[in-house]
């Protein structure tokens, strides 16, 4: 897992345009709308100085928009990699403030990333995640590399790389070996 937010304005110049690439290529307007609105509240408050103030109060409105208006709850202190995609505007996405989300990360509608309240901890998911609509991740869970998460799967343990998780409470898929595949 690389950077976990843009650093200055040229990158977050970047990240964003990459974003609306992928967001429209996949999720649609609406997907590119809460997407910037998450990379400039990220940027805001995960960066110091005179410009991130000023970009994390103009943002404000912009934040409620997100939260009131597409239920899309993705803090600005996530750390997350690059290309995010909120499928669907990010209707109904729940994303905890401590979770750790890589490069390339798809979160379907109504899909969480949360702690797994007494306990404490936040999933971290690695690159190229899907989570499938509604799909949930509780707790200090660590999910490998291109793990794929079907729509509903309530995951609550450690997922390998390129795992698929199906299922209440998810039946874990590990992917084939490479003798297997050959």
């Amino acid at each position: 897992m690389a950077a976990t937010h843009p650093t200055s304005p040229g990158e977050l110049v970047v990240w964003m345009v990459e974003d609306a690439r992928e967001n429209l290529r996949r999720g649609g307007r609406l997907s590119v709308v809460a997407v910037g609105i998450f990379r400039l509240r990220q940027f805001g408050a995960r960066n110091s100085g005179a410009l991130a103030a000023a970009v994390r109060f103009l943002s404000l409105p912009l934040g409620a928009f997100a939260r009131l208006g597409l239920g899309c709850e993705v803090p600005g202190a996530v750390a997350c990699g690059r290309r995010l995609v909120l499928a669907h505007g990010g209707r109904g996405v729940i994303v905890v403030d401590d979770a750790v989300l890589g490069d390339d990360v798809v979160l379907a509608p109504f899909s969480a990333v949360g702690a797994a309240y007494p306990a404490p901890g936040a999933p971290v998911l690695g690159d190229g995640v899907y989570l499938g609509a509604q799909a949930a991740v509780l707790g200090a869970v660590t999910i490998g590399d291109g793990a794929f998460l079907g729509a509903r799967a309530l995951v609550l343990q450690d997922l390998g790389p390129g795992a698929v998780a199906l299922g209440v409470p998810a039946q874990v898929i590990e992917p084939p070996s490479a003798q297997q595949a050959g």
